[in-house]
């Protein structure tokens, strides 16, 4: 490895364990996703012509010519706030703290502006696509994939935790224990209070066999299993483009399923009204449906709830 992909790889090897917030370990996951924007960054760099031998040399006009880059790229709202974030993190870690501005500086007509009050209803059933037809056909392609689906849906897992999930040891017997690849590390419990989620966990179970066994296929690595996930999901169909979901949909679902279930009335993205229901209710729900999908605020429910 030589020129700028071997600093960048040293300037990672020095600070990206870090927090840029207080100093302590950051995840796995945060680790990675910070590496994987500055190595685009940079390649992206050098395909418009701007040959960097070392990425301290960074300065704001690469900075500018990468945010109308990725406006051209048609990113999102919050991938365009992510990469800026992390370049801005960059900065501090090549002794260049306040080069990178604020979103406004770079994308001027608000295209980074974004709002975590959601106005629509994501779920799969809010598109009218039936669970259980679409769950046949994932599970013709894959039964593995099929059952980590579930498992989205009936317990609200996210995608990495369905596939990270070791059935035997994870069902405490009341309640399931959510611990690996959890977002921020953040451990929590689901309960099993229904027929239906005893069933599915057993089926699971029985797949997996083995009692330290994950969901994921014994001969891939997780970053095979979760490719293997994606590939099929999308041969099933299941993408924004085609058919106007995608697999993070039955979270939706269970999300907006739990709301009622400990209010009685539909959530705002569902139709139901502010006005219905006491304060202190609405604020118990929507703490009950953060805890159990993994957020550490009962802010995060906006999401799915609407507001």
């Amino acid at each position: 490895m030589a020129g700028w992909k071997s600093s960048l790889a040293q300037v990672l090897k020095e600070h990206n364990r870090i927090k840029a917030t207080d100093g302590t370990v950051a995840s796995f996951e945060t680790q990675e996703k910070r590496s994987n924007v500055l190595f685009a960054a940079f390649t992206d760099l050098r395909s418009m012509g701007y040959k960097l031998d070392d990425v301290k040399q960074l300065k704001g006009r690469h900075v500018e010519a990468l945010g109308k880059h990725w406006l051209e790229k048609g990113l999102s709202a919050s991938t365009l706030q992510n990469n800026l974030s992390t370049l801005r993190t960059f900065s501090q870690w090549i002794g260049k703290e306040g080069m990178v501005e604020g979103a406004a500086r770079y994308f001027q007509n608000g295209e980074a502006s974004r709002t975590s009050i959601n106005t629509e209803d994501k779920s799969w059933s809010a598109r009218g696509v039936n669970f259980e037809a679409k769950l046949t056909v994932i599970r013709a392609l894959d039964e593995r994939v099929a059952l980590q689906v579930e498992l989205q849906a009936i317990f609200g897992l996210r995608v990495k935790e369905s596939v990270m999930l070791r059935p035997h040891l994870a069902d405490k017997g009341t309640y399931l224990a959510v611990s690996i690849g959890t977002k921020g590390g953040r451990d929590r419990t689901v309960p099993i209070d229904t027929e239906q989620k005893r069933e599915l966990l057993d089926r699971v179970k029985a797949f997996t066999n083995k009692r330290t066994a994950s969901t994921a296929d014994p001969a891939l690595s997780l970053k095979q299993a979760l490719s293997r996930y994606s590939r099929v999901i999308r041969s099933a169909g299941i993408t924004k483009a085609s058919t106007g979901i995608t697999s993070h949909g039955v979270r939706h679902n269970y999300a907006n399923d739990l709301y009622k279930k400990h209010t009685g009335i539909d959530s705002p993205v569902r139709g139901g009204s502010p006005g219905e229901i006491d304060r202190e209710l609405d604020r118990a729900a929507r703490i009950q449906v953060s805890e159990e999908l993994g957020h550490s605020r009962e802010t995060a429910t906006t999401h799915y709830l609407g507001r």
